[in-house]
């Protein structure tokens, strides 16, 4: 009866195992924003001239804009992502012996880009990922006010898998997607040395999942060596009593595919900043990101497999069955859908750093940041009926589950990180980059998975600037971020542990999974008057 708590149930969790995945590393954090400037000085840039860009690093810094000035904006990346599962000598003990695992010692990689389109909804998959973005500013003459909007992706990830891909079953396409579409913006400057600023950024905000289920555990375990045992050519001589040859459902059995789709089209922040310039050689910025409390709207699909709908229908037709038909699925649907709805905090973000110039030619950057994680703490999906699975839910974990929601725990964590870039003008005209930003996980070991496979990570940034004349800047700008994590066996309930109670959600339950990101983004500015 256990067991009728996991395709649905595993489905949801996987709707909140896309943020978890994909907040590790801070990896969604300024990485498609596609300011080249920023890109090569490793995001330290709160103290620095961002140009339009200054919209979401510092608004402040939109003071250095002057007259009309027009930005225009091509931004492409690729990921490759990468993961080994393998079996280690005990494997199957928790399967009661069952060790045929088609996955086990199999290797996933992908570099299949995915991307949400507004109006078609959903995964989409695209050759490579490519947005062209735009933004445009206006300084009155001999004014102090600097007003501007701008055009960028917060966020922007998303990837998919093939049919056969051993990683499907955290996620076979996934988009986790923030396009800031209108972003209203002033800067002011005080004096001759300080300016603050002010911008309103209005976002849509998308989640797309498709994803395979399984279920290898102590329980399925138990029903697959049991189907072993009854389910011979002779017939079950138990039939009557208790039937569970209906449809094989052991630990490997593909269970379900669920389809996800989530969106709001409105989602308003607001950024404040500060800079202090008290010299040539030095200044000062900082800036404060709100958090966006968000009500995502959307639609999900569950296809339950031809094992699975056999299974009860096999057990339904038995004794035993008909005493808990009431409580356990009858295996008549061979889908499941509806609306869902789920609360999600974007969250709150502060930097703070300095610009120095030792010598006319150099200059270096560094900032400070932190980022509220840890307003990920509970998901809560609300679905627009009572749905059976969640009743049973209910039953068996009470503090988690109703007829309508399903709560998931996240424990995830606030971050510090830092990031430093150096600058070296070769000429008026010319100027070189580059930087570092190491990038910690803001999620718990024991909350590792596959879903984005990302540990703690770090990135790398090169780019040039070219003023093409007086009016005219042309910026190039390219980032490599690498991670590596390591997931052994039973550590982390997110992926693979096998405990009787870990039914949500464990696709690869005692397996040893090893990970491996490499990405590779690139963009070009092209800034003029107009």
């Amino acid at each position: 009866m256990t067991m009728r708590i996991t395709p649905l149930a595993r489905a949801v969790a996987g709707a909140a195992l896309l943020w978890s995945g994909l907040s590790q590393a801070q990896m969604a954090q300024n990485l498609t924003i596609g300011n080249p400037k920023a890109m090569a000085l490793g995001n330290a840039i709160t103290a620095d001239y961002s140009g339009i860009d200054a919209v979401h690093y510092n608004p402040a810094a939109l003071t250095k804009l002057k007259g009309r000035q027009t930005l225009v904006k091509f931004l492409t990346g690729v990921m490759d992502i990468r993961a080994d599962f393998d079996a280690p000598a005990d494997y199957g003990s928790n399967f009661l012996g069952l060790d045929d695992d088609p996955i086990a010692n199999r290797s996933s990689r992908t570099t299949a880009a995915a991307m949400y389109l507004p109006g078609l909804g959903g995964a989409t998959e695209v050759p490579l990922l490519f947005a062209p973005l735009a933004g445009l500013s206006i300084n009155p003459p001999g004014s102090k006010f600097t007003f501007a909007t701008d055009v960028y992706a917060p966020q922007a990830l998303g990837y998919s898998r093939g049919d056969n891909d051993p990683g499907r079953y955290q996620g076979k396409e996934v988009v986790l997607q923030r396009i800031t579409y209108f972003s209203p913006s002033i800067g002011y400057q005080v004096n001759d040395e300080l300016s603050v600023g002010l911008s309103i950024g209005f976002s849509h905000q998308a989640v797309a999942l498709n994803q395979d289920f399984r279920a290898p555990g102590v329980l399925t375990g138990f029903t697959g060596v049991a189907q072993d045992a009854l389910c011979t050519i002779g017939g079950n001589p138990f039939e009557v009593l208790l039937n569970i040859c209906g449809g094989d459902l052991g630990p490997f059995t593909d269970i379900a595919n669920i389809d996800i789709d989530l969106q709001q089209s409105l989602s308003p922040t607001w950024n404040i900043g500060f800079l202090w310039e008290p010299n040539d050689w030095f200044a000062w910025g900082a800036v404060y990101q709100s958090e966006a409390k968000m009500h995502l709207q959307g639609k999900y699909r569950v296809d339950y497999s031809k094992d699975w709908q056999g299974f009860w229908q096999g057990l339904d037709s038995s004794l035993i069955g008909a005493i808990f038909s009431s409580i356990t699925p009858d295996g008549v649907f061979d889908e499941e859908s509806g609306n869902v709805s789920m609360d999600l905090t974007y969250p709150a973000h502060f930097a703070t750093g300095i610009k120095l110039k030792p010598h006319p030619k150099w200059q270096i950057n560094f900032d400070l940041k932190w980022t509220d994680y840890a307003a990920w703490d509970d998901f809560v999906l609300e679905f627009d009926r009572p749905l059976d699975v969640l009743k049973i839910a209910s039953l068996f974990s009470p503090e988690n589950a109703t007829a309508t929601t399903i709560t998931l725990n996240r424990d995830y964590e606030s971050v510090w990180s830092w990031a430093v870039g150096v600058q070296y003008d070769v000429n008026d005209r010319l100027s070189l980059r580059a930087g570092f930003e190491p990038r910690p996980s803001a999620i718990p070991g024991n909350k590792a998975d596959v879903l984005a496979p990302l540990g703690d990570a770090k990135l790398y940034g090169l780019g040039v600037g070219y003023r093409w004349d007086k009016d005219t800047v042309i910026d190039l700008g390219f980032n490599y971020l690498t991670s590596k994590q390591s997931i052994p066996a039973r550590s982390s309930c997110n992926v693979n542990c096998s405990d009787i109670d870990s039914m949500v959600y464990n696709p690869y339950a005692d397996l040893d999974i090893d990970t491996r990101v490499k990405a590779y983004i690139l963009a070009l500015t092209y800034q003029t008057t107009f």
